[in-house]
This record gives structure tokens, sequence and C-alpha cells, in this order.
């Protein structure tokens, strides 16, 4: 089965850099009309020229997706893209914000930061969102490993992305029949989010091929490939209210 997007719309968040913008360039491919959303515009404007360039549809949707009037501007957006069907038929949370730290030591502002990136942002768009969805529509929130094992440091964020999992196995239940809300739980991946880290932690990289049975670091473009089979309205069409872990093995090595 091919991933076919055509004609579609499909909102893209953090779609500046990473699995969203490895989501956002998927999409284009297949056909949709991508709506690159962040608050990033230079980063975002270049996604979009990498799209119009291979020759697909963008649009740039910049704004801080934790003030509560972005979702009404990403929708207006969506609605409007060139190229779409006038209704939202993906939408790809995969914003996040990851700032370690462990418990005893945690400042309260940077809990406060992530359960607003990570949680009531997605929340709140999807809100925006629901009453332009279009009959076979797909929602799929990014979550991660961090929600399924225990990880010294991570504890907010773990948080932050185990109620974002909660949230779309109820929300699968209460837009069903007509809307699939699924999650991805990306494990280790070559993203900036990780590699990031790489310079304060040299050995890093090994250590995590070392546990992963699979013996290697995933790309941006893995985790992108489940997502938007997911997204899919013939490739996922079937699995609605689920959490797809892509990690590599690391969960089930324990």
């Amino acid at each position: 089965m091919e991933l076919d997007f055509t004609g579609k719309t499909a909102v893209v968040t953090g779609a500046s850099s990473g699995i969203g913008a490895a989501c956002a360039r998927l999409l284009a491919g297949a056909g949709a009309s991508v709506v690159l959303a962040g608050r990033h515009r230079d980063r975002l404007e270049r996604v979009q020229s990498e799209i119009e360039a291979a020759g697909g549809l963008a649009r740039a949707a910049i704004g801080d997706l934790t003030d509560d009037g972005t979702p009404a501007l990403v929708v207006g957006a969506a609605i409007g893209v060139p190229g779409g069907s006038g209704a939202i038929d993906a939408v790809v949370h995969c914003a996040g914000l990851l700032e370690k730290g462990m418990v005893r030591d945690a400042d309260v502002d940077s809990i406060d930061r992530m359960w607003q990136v990570n949680a009531r942002a997605p929340m709140l768009l999807t809100k925006a969102t629901i009453p332009h969805l279009a009959p076979g529509s797909s929602i799929v929130f990014v979550s991660s490993t961090v929600a399924h094992v225990g990880f010294p440091a991570y504890a907010p964020y773990s948080a932050a992305k185990g109620a974002i999992e909660a949230f779309a196995r109820a929300l699968a239940v209460e837009l069903a029949p007509a809307t699939r809300v699924n999650v991805v739980a990306p494990g280790f991946a070559e993203t900036p989010m990780l590699t990031d880290q790489y310079p304060e932690n040299p050995a890093m990289e090994e250590w995590i091929v070392s546990r992963t049975p699979l013996g290697f670091v995933g790309s941006a473009e893995d985790i992108a490939g489940m997502i938007t089979a997911l997204a899919c309205g013939t490739t996922g069409r079937y699995v609605t209210g689920s959490t797809l872990v892509c990690d590599g093995g690391w969960v089930a090595a324990g």
C-alpha cells in the first residue's frame, strides 16, 4: 500500500527540524498540502522552500504553540492552504521540549514549560482543529519511550508524555469513527534533542547503541515513516487509540 495524501491537508507542529521536518517532507511528497507550525520563522521557511523545490505544497504558520491565540492561527492557515481540502485531514504533533534535571533540583518554571509545550499545547491545538476535521481524518501525537520506562532526570518530561498518551486514548474513543487518534513513542533518534547532548556526554551514542537490540540509533526519517503510516487512511485505517513504540527494541530489552 502506498501513502497517498493527494488533495488532503496536513498540519505538522515542530516542523522546523528533526522528526517534524521529516514528517512534513514525507507528507508533502505523498501529495498533502502541509501547514508547518512552529515559532522559528527562518527554519520553517527553509523547510517550506525544500518542500516547494521538490514540487510539494507547504505554508508556514509561525507562532508559539503555548500562546492561546496560536491554535486559531494554525487552523486558519490549514483551512486556506493552497491545494488543500478546505478541511483538516491529518494533525501530527511533533513539537516538544526537554529540559533535564533531577526532581529534587527541579526548577518550577522548567516543569511548567515542559507541561505547556508537551501536554497543554497539543491538547489545545487538537481542540481547535476538531470542528474542521474531515471524515476519515487522523491525529498522531509524538510521545517518548520515557513514558514507558524510568529514566532518571527525565521525570517531568516523562509525566507530560504519559499525559498525552492517556489523552490520546480517550480522544480516540471520543472522536471515533470519523477520526482516528494514535501515538508514536520514539526511542533515541538522531535529532537535535538528542545530538545536542553529545558534546557534554561523549560516550552517550556508544552507550545507546550498546543497549539497543537493533544496534543503531534511528533517524528522524525512521520515526516519521511510522507516523505518516499511522496518519494515512489506507495503511493505518484499522488502528486507533494505540501507542506504537519505535525504539529499535529498547523498551523490549528492559
